[in-house]
């Protein structure tokens, strides 16, 4: 009697300790995602995106010159490339506070923060002798533009690829806070079968055996302790369920598409500073067009498509798009979010994005078809204009409507963390208590009869 009695208390306790740590680690877990993990990945894809800026920004400081029609442009490149720098300058602050633990993460940002000190100063020099040359739109001064190719070259061989390796190395880490808390979570499921339907068996052949023994038909104690064993695995049940909703929820259908589309945006960015390049610097138009088409392969990709036949191609996978929303045609991050979306709102956004970037690549070939046709004045002119369908009024369009789109992941992602960490913070007594009143029904309904031996 004492051994059985013993057993569905242990079975009991046990139970108990396994929903404790469950819940404790679900506590810990939504912790570290959302006051660390899920800002770092945001802080890293925001200095990405400054970085490419500045760089653009620089180079459309050099490519407006000292034209008098161009006053207005320079002064908004310049106040840009200014809140740029500013952007990159607390990010790595950030940064550098939230990298402790994470040696990938203080490598990349290492070389980072060696690398940003050069690039500003080439890139200084650069804009300082541009304009003490008076320099005429798109005909920088020479020792100007040697400067910038450095600072340029510096920029996209080895600040840009340490901003996007410290992006991933915080990613990766939510990514293994992800997997790790889904394994606990399937562990603690594992555990709550076995434990509580152990605990079930034995409770229910306690009764019998008291029952056939004492002939005592119900134990009112062993029977409340049955069936709050059958509600606590209910709700035990429900909890981890619903965790591992919620966290899929907040990871793979919300935060993985935040990623990519921030990501995304940065190279856009980055895309329109070599479209800057291309326009500013006539000796490297061949490779600012590569660069231009590696950035456009990254953000929608097309399968064994080159620039020249990119507007077509993404016409017609457009076109089929349209007609079947399954076709979807084209790789990249655009394609990751349009195999990813989940929420209400999002199909029309992506859309509207998808559309937007048409728009921008469009723009992209009149600029270089103003180009190769000697018409540099009217190339940055439209370039640079903000008037309805101009190219920066399209990329400005294209960013906002992009802008919006990842507003609602990050939207989907706060809703699902919070209740996930709400959830957890909510049934942690309820659960152990739960399992701890379980024991102590056992011994109280076990009590009596252990008297009787005396």
């Amino acid at each position: 009697m004492r051994w059985a009695t013993a057993g569905c208390a242990l079975l009991a306790l046990l139970l108990g300790a396994v929903l404790t740590g469950a819940v404790t680690g679900a506590q810990s877990n939504w912790d570290v995602i959302t006051r660390h993990q899920a800002p770092q990945v945001t802080d890293a894809g925001g200095l990405y995106q400054a970085l490419t800026d500045l760089d653009a920004q620089a180079a459309n400081q050099l490519m407006f010159g000292n034209d008098p029609k161009l006053t207005r442009n320079l002064a908004t490149a310049r106040q840009q490339y200014t809140q740029d720098r500013a952007t990159a300058d607390h990010d790595l602050q950030q940064a550098t506070l939230d990298a402790a633990g994470n040696t990938e993460a203080q490598a990349a940002l290492a070389r980072v923060l060696d690398d940003m000190g050069s690039y500003q100063d080439l890139a200084g020099r650069a804009l300082e002798l541009n304009s003490h040359a008076h320099a005429a739109a798109g005909a920088p001064d020479p020792s100007a533009l040697a400067d910038y190719r450095q600072a340029t070259d510096l920029m996209r061989q080895q600040l840009l690829p340490s901003a996007e390796q410290l992006l991933k190395a915080n990613d990766g880490a939510f990514e293994q806070s992800y997997t790790s808390e889904r394994a606990a979570l399937g562990t603690a499921g594992t555990w709550l079968l076995l434990l509580g339907g152990g605990a079930l068996i034995a409770l229910v052949g306690l009764q019998v055996w008291l029952a056939l023994r004492f002939r005592r038909i119900v134990n009112p104690a062993l029977a409340a302790a049955t069936l709050l064993t059958v509600a606590l695995l209910g709700m035990a049940g429900s909890f981890l369920s619903g965790e591992g909703q919620d966290l899929k929820t907040a990871r793979k259908d919300a935060f993985d598409s935040v990623v990519a589309l921030t990501h995304a945006r940065a190279v856009v960015y980055d895309s329109n500073a070599a479209e800057s390049r291309y326009v500013l610097d006539a000796a490297q138009r061949p490779a600012y067009e590569s660069a231009f088409q590696t950035d456009s392969d990254q953000i929608l990709k097309l399968q064994g498509v080159s620039l020249s036949g990119y507007d077509s191609a993404l016409a017609q996978s457009i076109a089929a798009y349209q007609q079947d929303r399954t076709q979807i045609h084209f790789t990249g991050f655009y394609g990751d979010e349009f195999r990813n979306i989940t929420f209400g709102g999002e199909r029309a956004a992506a859309e509207k994005t998808l559309l937007a970037y048409q728009a921008y690549q469009l723009d992209d070939r009149k600029i270089r078809a103003l180009v190769s046709a000697g018409k540099l004045e009217e190339a940055i002119a439209y370039c640079t204009s903000l008037a309805p369908g101009g190219s920066n009024a399209d990329f400005n369009a294209h960013d906002a409507a992009l802008q919006s789109l990842i507003a609602i992941n990050e939207n989907a992602y706060e809703s699902a963390a919070k209740v996930g960490a709400q959830r957890a913070g909510s049934e942690l007594w309820l659960l152990a208590g739960g399992a701890v009143l379980v024991a102590v029904l056992v011994g109280v309904g076990a009590r009596p009869r252990l008297r009787e031996f005396r």
